[in-house]
């Protein structure tokens, strides 16, 4: 593929502490608390076990966050997975961890956080998401809305990042005062039941496939790497941004699943993606209910916008090592953002809106970014072969801590594997298609700058 040799496409360093940190909390707070916890608590059995994969999950993220900050540290360029990948192993793994961020990390991501918003705003405005507007090719109400959300906030990244990050800053604040007002108010509200917690349904549990769908959830943690190529003073803005908010979202999480579980009886747990007005409604009543949800549906937009300006960071870095078509590498003259990269993405995201299923993409998405951390996360050990640890994050508990996050993530995966073989075996076969890909079009025509 032609190599991108625009000596203007050059990313700004423009973004703030409190910038990357916004796209952190933006990008982890939003689809997946709000949707995910009917089916783990469903998948587990029971209140309890629950709350202990929720648990499970926030060390497992911040395990890998400690990682990535030593690895951000290192290599402070925009594409994070790709850049650590391409320069610490090879070109090919490189190319792999790009090819699953643009098609399961970001482009279905995107489109099931589109999803989870339309379903929110449903209640607000009185329409139902199910409705097929257009019989002949199955599309409904919702599936446009969300289309129509992702374009939107694709058209405002493409004024670039300085005016993207105030957005995210505006969101993340939004999200963390909406998150804690709904806790605070919802237990004092009395109206939930503390034996929901407790209950335990007459099946066994699958906590596997359970940190996997809370995998999804916490999908995010990492979003500061991406944008470490716009990032001022990125040896200290980067661990900032990915350890401590990643701490932070994880309490959050924690606080939000106990609620919910005190609110909803054992027996209304159903897989709904909707969780969040469910309690709603028995916690504050019809009117309360529709206040949340509007809080709720901006959370989740905010995920949609953080998940839209990152993932062309990564398809730009790849671009500019001739890994991917030269558009993706061209910069926006007037703002400085890559447009065209931003436009593909949500072009991608929309058909996968207007077509897919939102549970077999949770799975298949945690299943595919799983893999690929996992990788990532190895790659700690190669670079501290080097010996040069000056002004660097170093990763507390090493080499314990990657370990941890290797062998949780590749268990919950090779069990996963055993009990839900389609989505995550269309995960692993996606990246051997990415493989299979980079040695018949690009491996013989590339090179990483050094």
């Amino acid at each position: 593929m032609e190599q991108s040799t625009n000596t203007e496409s050059q990313l700004h360093r423009e973004l703030s502490r409190w910038g990357a940190t916004a796209f952190v909390i933006t990008n982890m707070v939003g689809t997946g608390i709000f949707t995910v916890p009917a089916f783990v608590r469903g998948t587990t059995g029971n209140g309890l076990m629950a709350l202990l994969v929720w648990a499970l999950g926030g060390g497992l993220a911040l395990c890998g966050a400690l990682c990535y900050a030593e690895l951000s540290t290192r290599i402070p360029e925009a594409g994070g997975e790709y850049q650590y990948l391409s320069r610490v192993f090879s070109p090919m793994w490189g190319f792999v961890s790009g090819w699953i961020s643009f098609l399961a990390g970001f482009s279905a991501a995107i489109a099931a956080a589109a999803l989870g918003a339309a379903a929110y705003a449903s209640s607000l405005f009185g329409w139902s998401t199910d409705r097929v507007v257009i019989p002949g090719l199955g599309i409904t109400q919702g599936g446009l809305v969300a289309a129509g959300l992702i374009l939107t906030l694709a058209l405002v990244h493409c004024l670039g990042v300085k005016p993207g990050g105030r957005v995210q800053s505006i969101l993340a604040a939004t999200v963390i005062g909406g998150i804690l007002l709904l806790i605070i108010g919802g237990f004092l509200s009395g109206n939930g039941n503390w034996q929901s917690v407790v209950a335990v349904d007459d099946r066994q549990g699958v906590w596997w496939i359970a940190l996997i769908q809370v995998s999804f959830a916490y999908n995010g943690w990492n979003a500061a790497a991406y944008l470490a190529g716009e990032v001022r003073d990125p040896r200290r803005t980067l661990p900032w941004a990915l350890i401590g908010r990643t701490v932070t979202v994880g309490l959050l999480y924690l606080g939000l699943n106990l609620l919910f579980l005190y609110a909803v009886p054992a027996e209304a747990w159903t897989p709904t993606i909707a969780i969040g007005k469910l309690a709603a409604e028995r916690l504050f009543g019809a009117k309360g209910a529709m206040a949340i949800s509007a809080i709720i549906t901006l959370t989740i937009l905010g995920s949609v916008s953080a998940m839209t300006a990152a993932g062309p960071r990564v398809y730009f870095a790849m671009s500019r090592d001739g890994l991917a078509p030269a558009f993706f590498g061209r910069i926006g003259k007037e703002h400085g953002a890559p447009t065209l990269s931003i436009l593909v993405q949500a072009l991608v995201a929309i058909i996968l809106v207007l077509t897919g299923e939102f549970e077999t993409l949770l799975i298949y998405i945690g299943s595919a970014l799983s893999l690929i951390a996992a990788l990532t996360v190895t790659a700690v050990w190669f670079v501290r072969r080097d010996g040069s640890n000056d002004d660097v994050f170093l990763t507390p508990g090493y080499p314990v801590t990657p370990a941890i996050f290797l062998g949780l993530e590749l268990t919950a995966f090779l069990l996963g594997l055993w009990e839900r073989p389609l989505p995550t075996g269309a995960a692993l076969v996606t990246i051997l298609a990415g493989i299979g890909f980079y040695f018949a079009t690009t491996g013989k025509r590339s090179g990483i700058r050094s």
